[in-house]
Formats: C-alpha cells, sequence, structure tokens
C-alpha cells in the first residue's frame, strides 16, 4: 500500500514537472503576484465593513462584560454568604451559579460565530470583486499563476500586478 503511494506520487511529480517543462519551453509560463491583504484592504468598502463588525464586537463584549460582573457578584455573594446557607439553598444558589456560567460561554461562542457571520457577509462580496479582477487580469495577461505574496518567500521573474488591480478596480 505505501509502495503504491509512493509511486502515485512519483508519477504525479513526473507529470507536474514535465508539464512545467513544456510550458516552459513554450515560453507561455508567465508569473504574476500581489499582497492580497493589502489589495483587500485599500478597496473600497473595506472600511465601512470594518467600522461595522467593530460596533457589532463593541456591543457583544459590553454584553458578555455586562454577563460576567453580574457573575462575579453573584459569585462574591455566594462566597460571603456560603456559611450562612441551608444545604438545600446552598445546592440552589450554586445550580443558579452553573446556569449563569453556562449561559455565559454559550453567549460567547454565540458572539463569536455572529461576528463571523458579519465579518463574512460584509467582506464576501468585496472579496469576490478582488477575486474576479485578479482572475481577469490573469486572463488578459496570460497569466499562468497569480500568487499572493504573503505565503512566498521568494518570487522573482514575476510581475507585480497591483498596480494592474487598482487600475481595474478603480482604486487611487
Amino acid at each position: 500500500m505505501k509502495k503504491n503511494i509512493q509511486y502515485i506520487c512519483f508519477i504525479a511529480v513526473l507529470i507536474l514537472s514535465s508539464s512545467a517543462v513544456n510550458l516552459s519551453a513554450q515560453g507561455k509560463v508567465k508569473f504574476g503576484h500581489l499582497d492580497y491583504e493589502a489589495m483587500l484592504l485599500s478597496m473600497p468598502g473595506v472600511d465601512t465593513a470594518q467600522n461595522q463588525i467593530n460596533q457589532l464586537r463593541a456591543e457583544l463584549e459590553a454584553e458578555a462584560t455586562q454577563m460576567q460582573n453580574e457573575f462575579q457578584t453573584k459569585y462574591e455573594d455566594f462566597n460571603r454568604k456560603q456559611a450562612t446557607y441551608s444545604q438545600a439553598v446552598a445546592q440552589v444558589k450554586q445550580q443558579e451559579l452553573e446556569t449563569m456560567y453556562t449561559r455565559i460561554q454559550t453567549f460567547s461562542e454565540t458572539a463569536q460565530n455572529t461576528l463571523l457571520t458579519k465579518q463574512s457577509e460584509l467582506l464576501a462580496p468585496i472579496q469576490k470583486r478582488l477575486k474576479d479582477a485578479i482572475t481577469e487580469i490573469g486572463k488578459e495577461n496570460h497569466y499562468t499563476y497569480i500568487f499572493d505574496t504573503a505565503s512566498l518567500s521568494f518570487y522573482a521573474d514575476s510581475e507585480d500586478i497591483t498596480a494592474q488591480l487598482k487600475l481595474k478596480l478603480g482604486i487611487q
């Protein structure tokens, strides 16, 4: 089984390298690169989206802080008065604290999901617009690959497409 996997990997490498050599021999390999994150941050609408996300984050954090403060107050009150409670009352108070704690955890998870959903909802159209522009530039200029420089350590013999993207997207 292991030899089959190694054989398949070897064949795949041979095919890919022969394709690259073939393309290179024909002079058709052309690489482009950009800093995707910087480009995304420079796009119109990102600031507005980020402000909305930050506002939602602040609202959720305020609610979480209020819940935590309420829990802390009740917990401290329970610790101060615990010796005076009967066993039944102490159990009820402990259950209340556990319920509050569970509610805080649930709220935290829900808030995080809400924030991620909102971020995706607001940024998805902007990201699609950028991706579509990258694809158009790639096709128009016959690039074989366009790479994000954030994931590359070295990129010689590659054209920076940032200026082309800014022009296509109308970014100053």
